[in-house]
């Protein structure tokens, strides 16, 4: 079971998830890239084994918003959409409109974990989707 995670179904009855901070590229990247989709979270686990079976050195997944990286290192997630609102015109030189723009990125564009972690949490978000989809 994934540490700290509470998943849920929104009024519109979308997948999401709430937890620590910390996680929230990792709770954005199921929301966004996985979503409903238990063939994705299958393409990820057959690529964590792959990793863990050594049939493979790193396997890489583009989403929606964000890519991943699975080595034998741990699990790399990088959000590829910048958030930065538009640059303030209004300044006065072009170094300052740099800095002004540097400063509006986000902090954190890049969440990792280890293997089991990511494992664990993509366990936890198909059975709850599949446990949605199963008839009544």
């Amino acid at each position: 079971m994934a540490r700290n995670l509470k998943l849920f179904f929104d009024n519109d009855g979308s997948p999401r998830v709430r937890g620590p901070s910390s996680e929230k590229i990792l709770m954005a990247f199921l929301e966004s890239d996985v979503q409903g989709s238990d063939h994705i979270c299958h393409d990820l686990m057959d690529d964590l084994t792959a990793i863990e079976d050594e049939s493979a050195e790193s396997r890489e997944f583009i989403g929606n918003a964000h890519s991943v990286v699975i080595s034998a290192e741990g699990v790399t997630i990088e959000c590829n959409i910048d958030d930065a609102g538009p640059i303030d015109t209004n300044l006065d030189n072009k170094k300052d409109i740099e800095a002004k723009g540097a400063k509006d990125k986000p902090e954190t564009v890049q969440y990792k974990t280890g293997l089991k972690h990511f494992r664990e949490v993509l366990e936890d978000w198909e059975a709850f989707i599949l446990d949605d989809q199963s008839p009544a």
